[in-house]
């Protein structure tokens, strides 16, 4: 199984302005970030936070081809970089629309340059919030995968080699991706002359968070098989994986380290033990933030050299660091699974220490969701309710002129004023009466 590791972080650290990442951090000069079981990896090919970025240069661009070849990278299979932030190819306004399409092409034909085949990019959401009993809404929707389509065809015709891979999201508000048939409407709007060229990336705590079911072994084999039937499997082109601190269905993209999140173990014995997924990149996006303080230098429990020794506030949070061993960790973690019984003593202990790892994060993240979907729900017997009220309020014009009926007295210039006793009934009343 391809296993592979990410390095965005000692990118974003490390790059400052220079035009390429592999003049200051590239991972394969920093063996300390790649373990010997990562074959592949991840990185940026530019700054993901800012439009103007300086072009690439030869000497970097030789010295990377040299790089992955000295250190056994294959670039055409096993490299897969990540777009910007910034890019939304759906975007409607035509000048943004331009500056995201120029930004994405650039990096497609860096990739080009740098001999890689395959660039992974996601969806920004769009300024509105589709619903399923709105039809501007749902053409709104369909508009954007139109143009999402349309600039992902011109980008393929304007280059050559390098394939966009598309990856699935966790179906918040309207970000395109978050369920699977988004991606045949996408596809059905490419000319198929380039659909070889074009690729899904499969992020398991996004589809997780999005719905679908990745943990137990029937309901991952009904998520291959509809992305099989839906899509076609010959689109699966790499993974990202991750477990989710938030549950499923949630719609939150949170990652949280493999085992400890809702997906929990079982989820990455399903993955790791796909055939259908033999040789292709997996990408882990896992947090390795951890406190200055607990990373341990060459000997077992030494502090950290770089721990800082000054006495801290009383309350004051920790300072956070970056710790690759996590990533190291997590690739051997995902290579035993590899043929292990699911069922035997050695998986069971292994999915019981990293459950109760990641219990009180969960148990605070489901208590969160809780309240969420408590208040969504009130929200919705408000808005329930203040449409019956408009619609009573119309059947008593309807009914009455927008006169109240029953006996009544009110104030007027002082005096007071009793209604005709031959008007019966409340208003509630006449109401009901109305409606029923």
């Amino acid at each position: 199984m391809m296993l592979t590791m990410l390095c965005y972080r000692c990118l974003q650290r490390g790059s400052q302005q220079h035009a390429y990442w592999v003049c200051s951090t590239h991972p394969l000069n920093q063996h300390h970030l790649i373990p010997p079981s990562g074959n592949a990896f991840a990185l940026f090919l530019k700054s993901q936070r800012k439009w103007d970025n300086p072009a690439l240069q030869d000497d970097h661009r030789d010295q990377f081809r040299n790089l992955c070849i000295e250190h056994k990278y294959d670039g055409a299979k096993h490299i897969l970089p990540h777009g910007s932030y910034l890019v939304n190819l759906a975007q409607e306004d035509k000048a943004k629309a331009k500056q995201a399409y120029d930004a994405f092409l650039d990096d497609l034909r860096r990739c080009e340059a740098l001999g890689i085949t395959l660039y992974n990019f996601q969806y920004i959401p769009l300024p509105y919030t589709p619903h399923p009993t709105n039809p501007a809404n749902q053409t709104s929707h369909a508009s954007a995968i139109t143009r999402l389509a349309a600039a992902l065809t011109s980008a393929l015709a304007a280059t050559s080699t390098v394939t966009p891979v598309l990856e699935t999201m966790c179906g918040h508000g309207s970000t395109i991706g978050g369920y699977l048939h988004e991606f045949r409407d996408i596809l059905s709007q490419i000319p198929k002359e380039y659909h070889h060229r074009i690729g899904i990336c499969i992020d398991t705590c996004h589809s997780f968070a999005a719905g679908y079911d990745l943990a137990s072994p029937s309901g991952f084999a009904s998520f291959m098989q509809e992305f099989s039937d839906v899509i076609g499997i010959q689109y699966l082109r790499a993974l990202h994986l991750n477990d989710s601190k938030a549950p499923r269905g949630s719609k939150r993209d949170l990652h949280a380290n493999i085992g400890t999140g809702f997906l929990g173990l079982r989820a990455f014995h399903n993955v790791m033990n796909e055939p259908r997924f033999q040789g292709l990149p997996m990408i882990l996006e896992t947090p390795i933030d951890r406190p200055e303080s607990e990373i341990k230098g060459n000997e077992e429990g030494e502090e950290s050299p770089k721990a800082d020794k000054k006495k801290k506030p009383a309350g004051a949070s920790a300072k956070m660091v970056p710790d690759h061993n996590v990533w190291a960790g997590e690739i051997a973690l995902l290579e035993s699974l590899i043929g292990m019984d699911p069922e035997g003593e050695e998986f069971r202990a292994l999915e019981a220490r990293l459950s109760e790892e990641g219990r009180e994060m969960r148990e605070k993240q489901m208590e969160q969701y809780e309240r969420k979907l408590e208040a969504e729900a009130k929200k919705k017997e408000k808005a329930k309710a203040k449409e019956e009220k408009g619609q009573k309020t119309l059947m008593e014009m309807m009914n009455g002129g927008g006169k109240p009926k029953g006996k009544n007295t009110r104030a007027k210039k002082g005096k007071a004023v009793e209604k005709d006793e031959s008007d019966e009934g409340s208003d509630e009343e006449g109401c009901q009466s109305c409606s029923e």
